[in-house]
């Protein structure tokens, strides 16, 4: 099958059986759930968007392997062009939301396609784990699959005797046998798990597993209805209301689930590490994927600070403190991350060359900076808005309001001379959504750890980034007086 359509994703997830659990119940359907059917519809909308014959030829690319047309996000960039062209699309899907929806299926498809294209890595003790992650990255790209993932174990502690409680909570090796691996544990957290079709299941980049954890060094591919494997949701952030009284919640909200285990069975040819912890820990470092990941969280970033501003902008154009130069002021931030994203993202694809793998990457230096500017800089951006928006993002009617025999008030006495009544509140309910809704909140949380531990990731950027040139410059000039 082709890139596929929105209604084929919702027919997938339709017939999907999945053991998913939300506030006590078992969901047997997400297309109709509450919690799920908003947001089920937005990436139904990301996968019409390959069939629009407008902007068609922009997110897709024709498969060598004659399955026809295939999802853009999926290519194994052999130049400059192809890397641009996979950004543009990337940049398609991420402007739909305005960057809020973080994990759209293009994130895990440029993880799959630089594992796949450094499938000799996987290989190094079988063959077989090196033909298993080609063959899944080929199957998932061909049948345009929508991924979610989990790298962290539950959370360890010393109980007062100072056993570790959770050495057998996280996700570990059970047994092998004759059809496969046997594991069982506990793992968090699956973004995106309640509409999507499989999940990866890989070790953590950002705390590298010890090498006593033979046991937990394993990568798989997995439906998500797999006998055995429960998601358990969190509380979802749809409250059930409209579009126009939570905008952003009643669409968006992706949903984040607890993976659970209970003795699994991982078919063979669905394995990509086992038993081994140096492989396991190199597994993004090695195989180069992690200047991938970034292009797609930088693409997102981009479209995410430029929603921002353009909100700010509406925003006080539509208070009438738009000339105001302590608004200025505070809006001048908010141009400062957008233009500091956008230029490290062009820098990247600037100095993109291809890696060991034959693969065209993206420079990682500026794209890992502008990981970290946005990291600190979003909570600032959402606190800067609630600043323009004052009693405004208080004083917000619901839709109802506006339909009942009161709406002529709120229409008289909330126009402004940009906007009338309902498109002003219309407005500030969606920057009340950004950035005092829970759903608002949740999104600050997600991209202060979008990376993991924001302090272990911050110095991991600096024992990473090349610093020899610097050194030598700083020694020339120490020595030059």
């Amino acid at each position: 099958m082709p890139a596929r359509t929105g209604e084929q994703y919702i027919e997938r997830l339709r017939a999907s059986a999945k053991d998913l659990w939300i506030a006590g119940e078992r969901v047997s359907d997400v297309t109709s759930h509450p919690a799920f059917a908003g947001c089920a519809r937005s990436l139904s909308a990301l996968y019409d968007m390959q069939h629009d014959p407008i902007i068609a030829p922009e997110m897709t690319f024709e498969s060598t392997s004659g399955n026809g047309r295939e999802g853009l996000s999926f290519i194994a960039p052999t130049c400059r062009k192809e890397l641009e062209d996979r950004g543009n699309m990337m940049l398609k899907w991420a402007q739909y939301s305005g960057g809020i929806l973080g994990r759209t299926p293009d994130y895990m498809n440029v993880i799959l396609m630089a594992c796949s294209a450094a499938s000799d890595f996987f290989g190094q003790r079988s063959p077989d784990f090196a033909s298993n992650i080609r063959n899944y990255y080929q199957y998932v790209m061909s049948n345009d699959l929508t991924l979610t993932h989990t790298l962290v174990n539950v959370r360890r502690s010393k109980t007062a005797t100072g056993h570790v409680k959770g050495d057998d909570l996280g996700l570990h090796l059970v047994k092998e046998t004759d059809s496969g691996i046997v594991v069982k544990g506990a793992r968090i957290l699956a973004t995106l798990a309640p509409i999507s079709d499989e999940i990866l299941v890989f070790p953590s980049s950002v705390a590298p597993s010890d090498p006593s954890s033979v046991g937990h060094a394993l990568a798989f591919g997995l439906p998500c209805d797999t006998q055995g494997m429960k998601l358990l949701c969190r509380e979802s952030l749809d409250l059930g209301r409209s579009n126009f009284d939570h905008p952003l919640g009643s669409r968006f909200d992706e949903g984040d689930a607890v993976v659970i285990f209970d003795d699994v069975l991982v078919p063979w040819e669905r394995v990509f590490v086992l038993n081994d912890v140096e492989i396991a820990n190199g597994a993004f470092s090695q195989t180069q994927a992690g200047p991938h990941i970034s292009h797609q969280i930088i693409t997102k970033n981009l479209a995410k600070a430029e929603f921002l501003l353009g909100m700010a902008t509406l925003m006080t154009e539509t208070l009438g403190t738009s000339d105001a130069p302590h608004i200025q002021s505070l809006a001048s931030e908010l141009v400062t991350v957008h233009g500091v994203t956008k230029a490290c993202l062009t820098a990247s694809m600037a100095n993109a060359e291809k890696n060991e793998w034959g693969v065209f990457s993206p420079d990682p230096a500026p794209l890992s900076a502008a990981k970290s500017v946005f990291t600190t800089a979003y909570p600032r951006l959402i606190e800067i808005l609630q600043l323009l928006g004052s009693s405004s993002l208080m004083a917000i009617p619901t839709e109802s309001d506006f339909d009942s025999e009161i709406g002529e008030f709120l229409e008289n006495y909330l126009s402004t001379d940009k906007l009338d009544g309902r498109s002003r509140v219309k407005l500030f309910r969606m920057a009340w959504d950004l950035t005092i809704s829970s759903f608002g909140n949740r999104q600050v949380l997600y991209e202060r750890f979008f990376g993991g531990d924001p302090f272990r990731t911050s110095a991991l950027t600096f024992d990473r980034y090349g610093k020899e040139d610097a050194k030598r410059l700083a020694m020339e000039v120490i020595d030059r007086y």
